[in-house]
């Protein structure tokens, strides 16, 4: 008994959504209307997606450098005794907070992107991930200081 009543969701009959771990370019990517019927498609959505996990690393330490840089900048500053409402409404924390904000955004999606169980695709988020930890996550583990720009 099919319940396909026709409109947006018809992308379902030719991508049907799989409950396990399968390949293929037939995929229906976060919305009904994002199906990938072709292999181009699909090729550009997993290299999306491996850039998309590569940025999200690159956030990440972006974040970290953020924070070292303006705790190094105030540790400097003898007297920086700010009061709870000049904490929460500095620039630095309001910046912080938009890129937390997109941070756990793009972290949801790619978990979503995992969750279509399409090996390629997942492929795809784990090697971006691990090619961006790769760039961005040496200066952590080593005894560079990511703040001291004058060598």
């Amino acid at each position: 008994m099919s319940h396909n009543h026709g409109g947006p969701d018809d992308n379902e009959m030719t991508c049907p959504m799989q409950m396990s771990f399968h390949g293929g370019s037939c995929e229906v990517i976060l919305f009904p209307s994002w199906a990938t019927t072709e292999t181009g498609a699909f090729v550009g959505a997993t290299i999306g997606f491996f850039l998309l996990a590569f940025a999200y690393e690159g956030l990440k330490y972006g974040r970290e450098l953020l924070h070292f840089s303006d705790a190094a900048k105030r540790d400097t500053q003898a007297n920086d005794k700010r009061t709870l409402r000049q904490a929460l409404l500095s620039r630095v924390h309001l910046v912080q907070t938009l890129l937390h904000l997109l941070q756990v955004s793009v972290s949801y999606i790619l978990m979503l992107i995992v969750m279509t169980y399409n090996c390629w695709l997942c492929l795809a988020v784990v090697l971006g991930a691990m090619c961006g930890y790769y760039v961005f996550g040496w200066v952590r583990n080593s005894s560079v200081d990511p703040t001291e720009h004058c060598n």
